[in-house]
């Protein structure tokens, strides 16, 4: 059912490539201390009070959200109109309990996360172009189209998409949700919020569908379903290129979830990388499990463009790292990578082969 707002603490899931989730559930236990702890493939689920800066911490995950609701797969049956109904019921059944979680949202968006996104979007400005590009150029085709906007983690391989209305389907929410606003009887009985700051409240549906329900609901009807019910009963108005909130509905043969991320940008993107190699996450959890500590001597033989010596001495600075690679082009990426992430004085770089690697390094090491 719904999840517990705890004083204080929330409730969260953070989305992780397949194969690391072991990583993810260790890591919010130890950085977060997070309680309740619990995994299935793609997701870990877990409650903290850590502050939001203490959350953008995790290296092992992909994206981070705020649990909203998180139940049993919806009941499987040939009645469309049936399932639609238990879809919506997971968004509309207690407006004030929305009301609460968006609030805990907003207290997560201080001004400081906005201006700390716009700095790290400045270093990431061609993936969000591209991804825009692509949403303009499907838009323009047929409606019946299932569309998938690929989101960045996906680009990113977590493999979770997400599917939004089209741009006939926002006008036709848009005429809904006025007149719903118009007359509020009309809509579930619930009067929606007139306070202004609401209704310039902006949001989109990424839906993700899988399994049972995938075979008898396309994604976007789903997401379709779920954001006109919203904005009946909140006044909210549909973005789907910037919008204020993005709300993420996830339904397969294990459960239905329901959350918001907390950051625009998934914790993947290290703004200190400037030309990822390894993808990050997976390289933070090579470097834990080598168990480094103070004073060692850290060194990756084949270091390509050493997105894992980053990621070890970001994490654990009281070691000292060696980077080797044969290939000139390779060791001129990860030179600027480590300059970008002020590292210079704790990666050394020597080009040499693998098989000749005592040349360069201290004896016996």
């Amino acid at each position: 059912g719904r999840v517990k707002m705890a004083a204080g603490g929330g409730r969260y899931f953070c989305t992780a490539g397949r194969g690391m989730e072991p990583f993810l559930a260790r890591e919010v236990q130890a950085r977060l201390g997070a309680t309740e702890v619990d995994y299935v493939t793609g997701k870990v689920f877990f409650s903290t009070e850590a502050e939001p800066g203490e959350l953008r911490k995790l290296k092992s995950g992909e994206r981070l959200f705020l649990l909203l609701k998180k139940r049993t797969p919806l009941t499987v049956s040939q009645n469309k109109g049936k399932m639609l109904q238990e879809i919506k019921s997971l968004v509309t059944e207690e407006p004030k309990y929305w009301l609460d979680v968006i609030s805990i949202w907003r207290n997560f968006h201080g001004h400081e996360e906005k201006k700390d996104d716009v700095s790290q979007e400045n270093q990431l400005p061609l993936k969000r172009k591209s991804e825009e590009e692509t949403n303009i150029a499907t838009k323009r085709q047929k409606t019946e189209q299932v569309r998938e906007t690929v989101s960045e983690e996906c680009q990113a391989g977590a493999g979770e998409g997400c599917v939004v209305p089209e741009r006939k389907s926002d006008q036709h929410c848009r005429t809904e949700s006025e007149t719903s606003l118009e007359d509020p009887s009309k809509s579930s009985g619930e009067k929606p919020i007139a306070n202004s700051e609401q209704l310039n409240f902006s949001f989109r549906v990424s839906c993700r569908c899988s399994g049972a329900t995938a075979k008898i609901l396309p994604s976007q009807e789903i997401g379709r379903a779920v954001g006109v019910a919203l904005m009946k009963q909140c006044g909210w108005r549909v973005d789907l290129r910037y919008p204020d909130l993005e709300i993420f509905v996830h339904l397969n043969d294990i459960h239905s979830v329901v959350g918001i991320p907390l950051f625009r940008l998934p914790l993947a993107n290290r703004e200190y990388i400037k030309t990822a190699g390894l993808r990050s996450t997976v390289a933070w959890a090579m470097a834990s499990l080598a168990e480094i500590t103070a004073g060692a001597s850290v060194l990756d033989p084949m270091c390509g463009l050493g997105t894992i010596l980053l990621e070890a001495a970001k994490e654990w600075p009281e070691a000292c790292y060696w980077g080797a690679d044969i290939s000139d082009s390779q060791l001129e990426g990860a030179d600027v990578n480590i300059r970008t992430a002020g590292l210079m004085d704790k990666i050394e770089l020597l080009k040499a082969s693998v098989k000749g690697m005592s040349v360069g390094l201290p004896s016996e090491t």
